[in-house]
């Protein structure tokens, strides 16, 4: 009951309660939870210092070798993500199975995980208001308590938890990629119905003309010339710049000449259909300025995603009318797929994290 009573105590800190500064967290804070998970105050050493001189504020001695736990405490408010640098450094200087960081609201443990960068390692975060639940207390003894680090039960709890977080990463990626897939579609079908708007507005633009010069025929036969009396020839409708050209580049979507821009493929190169293997006969040449592919073997212009679209139902691989995402089936000499290109272009302009 004591043991209940002292950490919905700490639970109920405030910040007034503990104080604003690193110290005050860990002798308010941390120093007791420890304690309360079977740690002897005599087995922390405070101030530790790192094998390059880095100082963490608690090694709890007295454990496996492989069991190593190293505890960084912050001010009150201190912002955590600022430190995940620091705390990476000296896990790995110290070779520690679990680092912990902590201010005055939170607790979070690391441990690095096989093939996971350290700041995706997380194992938990816990709220130390959180901490009266049954459940959350559960999660820290497993992880923090002697006996578990002792005995070395903790590599287990560790384990389950990393493949816990793979799974997840997995169902990330998968998620991702499907949505990712989805968009490109969309981004496709936008640009062939840009390409239709395009045609589109000049033919718009070619009745315009012809209207005007009718209109002036009519004029020419009395004699009187529109252009002396400057007389306002109307259009059946406003003429509007509609198309890519007033739309932009949409974010995500990457241009040919962007590529071009980043030496990535060069105007006048030859792409090669690619969908399960390369297509040696099937290319089509870079046109920078029209954004679009010149099929070799018609001699038409056709933007990116279209021509894939008459190649894949060419060759059989679709039987719909449906958007595809081009860049997905085009390859250069040096087989770099043009999907993978436009990657590199999305991350160096800041689209891709």
């Amino acid at each position: 009951m004591e043991m209940k009573q002292t950490i919905e105590r700490i639970a109920t800190l405030k910040e007034q309660d503990i104080g604003p500064t690193e110290e005050n967290v860990k002798q308010k804070v941390i120093v007791p939870l420890l304690e309360l998970l079977g740690h002897k105050r005599e087995s922390l050493e405070f101030e530790y210092r790192t094998r390059r001189g880095g100082k963490i504020d608690i090694f709890i001695k007295n454990v496996p070798h492989d069991c190593k736990v190293i505890i960084d405490t912050k001010n009150y408010n201190e912002n955590l993500n600022d430190y995940l640098e620091q705390i990476k450094e000296y896990t790995f200087d110290e070779a520690a199975l679990l680092t912990v960081i902590a201010n005055g609201t939170e607790i979070r443990i690391y441990s690095p995980l096989r093939g996971v960068a350290f700041e995706r390692s997380l194992l938990y975060s816990i709220k130390i208001k959180d901490l009266s639940k049954e459940s959350v207390w559960r999660t820290l003894s497993d992880i923090l308590h002697f006996e578990n680090l002792k005995n070395r039960n903790v590599l287990r709890k560790i384990n389950e938890r990393e493949q816990q977080i793979k799974h997840a990463m997995a169902n990330e990626d998968h998620l991702t990629k499907e949505y990712k897939d989805k968009v490109e579609i969309i981004d496709s079908n936008i640009e062939t119905k840009e390409d239709e708007i395009e045609q589109l507005q000049g033919e718009k633009e070619g009745l315009e003309k012809e209207l005007k010069t009718d209109i002036s025929k009519i004029w020419d036969t009395l004699g009187l010339p529109l252009e002396l009396f400057k007389i306002y020839i109307p259009t059946p409708y406003s003429t509007l710049t509609v198309g890519p050209s007033s739309r932009g580049t949409k974010a995500g979507r990457v241009t040919l000449g962007e590529l071009v821009n980043a030496n990535l493929v060069k105007n006048g190169q030859l792409l090669y259909f690619y969908n399960t293997r390369l297509f040696q006969d099937e290319q089509a040449e870079i046109i920078t300025l029209s954004n679009k592919l010149k099929y070799k073997s018609d001699g038409k212009i056709y933007s990116v995603s279209e021509l894939a679209k008459v190649l894949l139902i060419k060759h059989g691989f679709k039987r719909d009318e449906h958007g595809v995402a081009g860049p997905k089936y085009w390859r250069t000499m040096e087989g770099k797929l043009l999907n993978d290109l436009n990657e590199e272009v999305r991350k160096r302009r800041g689209d891709r994290g």
